[in-house]
């Protein structure tokens, strides 16, 4: 039977406002709409590994570099890209500790030539995050 979906349109947490604060500056790395939406992309997959069992990360680390690399074919960043998950990682696992929402899908949207704003769907679903590195072998 599949999952009622629930949307919560008041939420106590608001996780576009903590994905902002969690990687900002990372997503400010971006040039332009474009850059910035790979790198909120980048944020949301450390994110969604951060949340996982410890003994299940290293594994979801690998498959997100293995699709990183099969999406970038002959890019020469995969050590950089590894880099900034793990230390997106450790951020979130620092930073945020007790919310595990999963980030189901993420959106950058420009307002002016220097502002943004960022639109998250999550779950409470932790098995959400396992089906999302599943489906990346």
């Amino acid at each position: 039977m599949p999952k009622k979906l629930i949307i919560n349109t008041s939420p106590k947490i608001k996780m576009s406002e903590l994905i902002s604060e969690y990687a900002s500056d990372y997503i400010n790395m971006g040039e332009d709409t474009e850059d910035r939406q790979n790198y909120l992309n980048g944020a949301c997959t450390a994110w969604n590994i951060a949340i996982l069992d410890e003994k299940h990360r290293e594994g979801a680390l690998r498959r997100a570099i293995d699709a990183y690399k099969k999406m970038n074919p002959g890019a020469d960043d995969v050590e950089n890209f590894e880099h900034d998950l793990r230390i997106l990682i450790q951020k979130k696992l620092e930073t945020f500790p007790d919310i595990k929402k999963v980030l189901i899908d993420a959106m950058i949207e420009p307002i002016c030539e220097t502002k943004y704003r960022i639109t998250i769907a999550s779950t409470n679903d932790k098995d959400s995050a396992k089906e999302i590195f599943k489906m990346r072998r």
